[in-house]
Protein backbone atom coordinates (compact mmCIF):
# COMPACT_ATOMS: atom_id res chain seq x y z
CA UNK A 1 0.00 0.00 0.00
CA UNK A 2 2.52 2.22 0.73
CA UNK A 3 4.30 1.47 -2.93
CA UNK A 4 1.19 2.58 -4.32
CA UNK A 5 0.84 5.71 -2.15
CA UNK A 6 4.52 6.53 -3.17
CA UNK A 7 4.15 5.89 -6.88
CA UNK A 8 1.47 8.20 -6.83
CA UNK A 9 3.08 10.88 -5.03
CA UNK A 10 6.09 10.49 -7.66
CA UNK A 11 3.67 10.26 -10.21
CA UNK A 12 1.86 13.93 -9.27
CA UNK A 13 5.65 15.50 -8.40
CA UNK A 14 6.32 14.39 -12.21
CA UNK A 15 3.22 15.72 -13.52
CA UNK A 16 3.37 18.62 -11.69
CA UNK A 17 7.19 19.03 -12.86
CA UNK A 18 6.14 18.60 -16.24
CA UNK A 19 3.45 21.20 -15.91
CA UNK A 20 6.30 24.00 -14.30
CA UNK A 21 8.76 22.95 -16.97
CA UNK A 22 5.92 23.70 -19.62
CA UNK A 23 4.76 26.68 -18.32
CA UNK A 24 8.50 27.83 -18.22
CA UNK A 25 8.63 26.76 -21.56
CA UNK A 26 5.41 28.81 -22.50
CA UNK A 27 6.93 32.06 -20.69
CA UNK A 28 9.98 31.86 -22.69
CA UNK A 29 8.12 31.58 -26.04
CA UNK A 30 5.74 34.73 -25.28
CA UNK A 31 8.68 36.39 -23.92
CA UNK A 32 10.52 35.33 -27.69
CA UNK A 33 7.20 36.35 -29.67
CA UNK A 34 7.01 39.79 -27.63
CA UNK A 35 10.68 40.35 -28.23
CA UNK A 36 9.58 39.46 -31.89
CA UNK A 37 6.43 41.26 -32.29
CA UNK A 38 8.01 44.49 -30.40
CA UNK A 39 11.17 44.42 -33.12
CA UNK A 40 8.47 43.72 -35.96
CA UNK A 41 6.55 46.89 -34.34
CA UNK A 42 10.20 49.01 -34.54
CA UNK A 43 11.09 47.94 -37.82
CA UNK A 44 7.84 49.29 -39.40
CA UNK A 45 8.00 52.21 -37.34
CA UNK A 46 11.91 53.00 -38.93
CA UNK A 47 10.61 51.85 -42.18
CA UNK A 48 7.83 54.73 -41.87
CA UNK A 49 10.10 56.94 -40.28
CA UNK A 50 12.32 56.55 -42.82
CA UNK A 51 9.81 57.06 -45.92
CA UNK A 52 8.92 60.27 -43.93
CA UNK A 53 12.77 61.40 -43.89
CA UNK A 54 13.03 60.52 -47.60
CA UNK A 55 10.35 62.69 -48.47
CA UNK A 56 11.49 64.94 -45.83
CA UNK A 57 15.16 65.49 -47.67
CA UNK A 58 13.97 64.27 -51.18
CA UNK A 59 16.31 61.80 -53.26
CA UNK A 60 18.20 61.41 -56.88
CA UNK A 61 17.66 58.92 -59.44
CA UNK A 62 17.28 57.64 -62.88
CA UNK A 63 13.97 56.82 -63.49
CA UNK A 64 13.08 53.74 -65.81
CA UNK A 65 9.75 53.29 -67.42
CA UNK A 66 8.69 49.42 -66.15
CA UNK A 67 7.73 49.06 -69.65
CA UNK A 68 11.30 49.01 -70.61
CA UNK A 69 13.33 49.23 -68.20
CA UNK A 70 16.73 49.87 -70.21
CA UNK A 71 15.40 53.57 -71.11
CA UNK A 72 15.18 56.63 -68.98
CA UNK A 73 13.45 59.33 -68.60
CA UNK A 74 15.57 62.03 -70.24
CA UNK A 75 15.68 65.80 -71.46
CA UNK A 76 15.71 65.91 -75.10
CA UNK A 77 19.16 66.55 -76.93
CA UNK A 78 20.83 67.44 -72.78
CA UNK A 79 19.37 70.93 -73.37
CA UNK A 80 19.54 73.57 -70.29
CA UNK A 81 16.10 75.59 -71.96
CA UNK A 82 12.70 75.82 -71.16
CA UNK A 83 10.17 74.25 -73.34
CA UNK A 84 12.98 71.19 -73.83
CA UNK A 85 11.09 67.62 -74.28
CA UNK A 86 10.72 65.26 -71.88
CA UNK A 87 12.06 61.59 -73.59
CA UNK A 88 12.67 58.53 -72.85
CA UNK A 89 16.53 57.54 -73.74
CA UNK A 90 19.47 55.10 -73.34
CA UNK A 91 21.80 55.34 -70.65
CA UNK A 92 23.90 58.83 -71.33
CA UNK A 93 24.59 61.74 -68.69
CA UNK A 94 23.19 63.85 -66.24
CA UNK A 95 19.78 65.01 -67.93
CA UNK A 96 18.71 61.38 -66.95
CA UNK A 97 19.23 62.60 -63.59
CA UNK A 98 16.38 63.71 -61.18
CA UNK A 99 15.64 65.22 -57.85
CA UNK A 100 12.63 65.00 -56.29
CA UNK A 101 12.49 67.99 -54.03
CA UNK A 102 9.89 67.71 -51.52
CA UNK A 103 6.86 70.54 -52.23
CA UNK A 104 4.10 69.91 -49.06
CA UNK A 105 2.83 66.63 -49.97
CA UNK A 106 4.16 66.03 -53.15
CA UNK A 107 7.32 66.39 -55.39
CA UNK A 108 9.02 69.09 -57.83
CA UNK A 109 11.18 66.77 -60.81
CA UNK A 110 14.49 68.75 -61.05
CA UNK A 111 16.87 67.59 -63.61
CA UNK A 112 20.40 67.45 -62.19
CA UNK A 113 21.74 68.99 -65.87
CA UNK A 114 19.32 71.58 -66.71
CA UNK A 115 18.30 72.79 -62.97
CA UNK A 116 14.63 73.13 -64.79
CA UNK A 117 11.09 71.13 -63.59
CA UNK A 118 9.15 68.43 -65.30
CA UNK A 119 6.22 70.49 -66.31
CA UNK A 120 3.18 68.96 -67.71
CA UNK A 121 0.49 71.05 -69.24
CA UNK A 122 -2.25 69.53 -67.91
CA UNK A 123 -3.76 68.03 -71.19
CA UNK A 124 -3.77 64.13 -71.50
CA UNK A 125 -1.38 63.34 -74.39
CA UNK A 126 0.55 66.30 -74.02
CA UNK A 127 4.48 65.55 -73.95
CA UNK A 128 5.78 66.86 -70.61
CA UNK A 129 9.01 69.65 -71.10
CA UNK A 130 10.80 70.98 -68.52
CA UNK A 131 10.63 75.12 -67.35
CA UNK A 132 11.94 76.64 -64.31
CA UNK A 133 11.12 75.63 -60.81
CA UNK A 134 8.07 78.00 -59.95
CA UNK A 135 6.23 75.83 -57.52
CA UNK A 136 2.66 76.03 -59.85
CA UNK A 137 0.54 72.66 -60.32
CA UNK A 138 1.41 71.20 -63.54
CA UNK A 139 5.13 70.73 -61.52
CA UNK A 140 3.56 68.96 -58.48
CA UNK A 141 4.15 65.19 -58.78
CA UNK A 142 2.61 62.44 -56.42
CA UNK A 143 4.31 59.23 -55.41
CA UNK A 144 5.19 56.22 -53.13
CA UNK A 145 8.75 56.15 -55.44
CA UNK A 146 11.49 55.97 -53.29
CA UNK A 147 15.13 55.38 -54.20
CA UNK A 148 16.22 52.04 -55.23
CA UNK A 149 12.29 50.80 -55.77
CA UNK A 150 12.33 48.89 -58.24
CA UNK A 151 9.15 47.63 -57.91
CA UNK A 152 7.70 50.59 -60.33
CA UNK A 153 5.25 53.34 -58.90
CA UNK A 154 2.52 55.60 -60.97
CA UNK A 155 3.42 59.41 -60.72
CA UNK A 156 0.77 61.59 -60.58
CA UNK A 157 0.71 65.54 -62.01
CA UNK A 158 -0.90 66.78 -58.43
CA UNK A 159 -2.63 69.55 -61.33
CA UNK A 160 -4.23 67.41 -63.63
CA UNK A 161 -4.45 64.31 -61.98
CA UNK A 162 -3.10 62.89 -64.93
CA UNK A 163 -0.37 59.78 -64.22
CA UNK A 164 3.27 60.24 -65.80
CA UNK A 165 3.41 57.96 -69.24
CA UNK A 166 5.30 56.69 -72.37
CA UNK A 167 3.15 57.80 -75.64
CA UNK A 168 1.89 55.00 -76.61
CA UNK A 169 3.84 51.95 -74.48
CA UNK A 170 7.15 52.26 -76.77
CA UNK A 171 10.06 50.98 -75.88
CA UNK A 172 11.83 53.29 -78.27
CA UNK A 173 14.64 55.99 -77.51
CA UNK A 174 13.02 59.17 -78.20
CA UNK A 175 9.47 58.02 -77.08
CA UNK A 176 7.97 61.06 -75.52
CA UNK A 177 6.96 61.21 -71.73
CA UNK A 178 3.76 62.59 -71.51
CA UNK A 179 0.40 62.56 -69.35
CA UNK A 180 -2.48 60.26 -69.55
CA UNK A 181 -4.99 58.89 -67.96
CA UNK A 182 -4.88 55.89 -65.59
CA UNK A 183 -4.66 52.40 -67.17
CA UNK A 184 -2.28 50.17 -64.93
CA UNK A 185 0.08 49.88 -67.93
CA UNK A 186 3.37 49.00 -67.24
CA UNK A 187 4.33 52.57 -69.70
CA UNK A 188 2.95 54.64 -66.48
CA UNK A 189 4.79 52.89 -63.67
CA UNK A 190 8.48 53.57 -62.95
CA UNK A 191 11.24 52.39 -61.16
CA UNK A 192 14.12 54.40 -59.28
CA UNK A 193 17.85 53.55 -59.93
CA UNK A 194 20.90 55.27 -57.84
CA UNK A 195 22.46 57.68 -59.62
Amino acid sequence: MFGIAAKKTAAAKKTAAATKTAAVKKSALTKKAAVIATAGVLSTAGLVATSGAAHASGFTVRLAPASNPFVFLDVSGGSTRNGAAIIQWSLSGDNQIWTFRPSGTAYQIVNLHSGLCITSSGYAGAQLYQWSCNGSGGQLWSTSLTPGNLTGYTIKNVDSGLYMDVSGGSGANGAAIDTWYKNGGSNQFFLAHAA
